[in-house]
């Protein structure tokens, strides 16, 4: 019997240094897709903002690298509070982003299962993807693959290149972290 082979890609902790990549993997989906319903990409001072935010929340942000290069980006994923108030503190949305070069790769869900588990690790209990136009069936694949349901659509609630949108909302309960 053979050892289960190594898996290429692995997700790690996004760096400052990678933002540059990070961002322009956001931009290239901001500026061609509905999955953002950002209009204007955000700068690279922006994103560093963004990144600092939540890593200094203690959130995670990750991306995913190929385990023969780790300073190549391939796609970016994060997890934030769903809403500020306290009460959510247990119930958190994320945020999965590929390189338009690495799509269907395997990066989303490397970087989707590591930020659920780290997220299960610090007492979440409910995670929501709040997904740009219901028409997005790679990101509802995804997130169906590892685990999420599917909860509510709220119709034509964004616009963008000209047509009206719709946001998919998924949903996944996290088992507590065994102790």
């Amino acid at each position: 019997m053979t050892a289960p082979e190594a898996p290429t890609l692995i997700a790690r902790p996004c760096f400052q240094q990678d933002l540059e990549v990070v961002q322009l993997i956001y931009a290239h989906h901001v500026l061609t897709g509905t999955g953002s319903f950002e209009i204007e990409p955000p700068s690279l001072e922006e994103m560093t903002a963004r990144w600092s935010r939540i890593v200094g929340a203690g959130w995670p942000f990750v991306v995913a690298s190929p385990r023969s290069d780790l300073s190549r980006v391939m796609g970016f994923a994060y997890a934030t509070q769903f809403r500020d108030r306290a009460a959510y503190a247990h119930c958190f949305e994320v945020s999965v982003y590929a390189a338009p070069t690495t799509l269907r790769s395997g990066a989303g869900s490397i970087m989707l299962a590591h930020v659920l588990a780290g997220l299960r690790d610090d007492g979440v209990r409910e995670v929501l993807a709040v997904i740009g136009d219901s028409a997005n069936a790679a990101s509802i694949a995804l997130h169906r693959k590892l685990g999420f349901s599917h909860v509510g659509v709220m119709s034509r609630v964004g616009e963008k290149f000209g047509r009206p949108l719709d946001v998919v909302i998924m949903q996944r309960s996290l088992a507590p972290a065994k102790t």
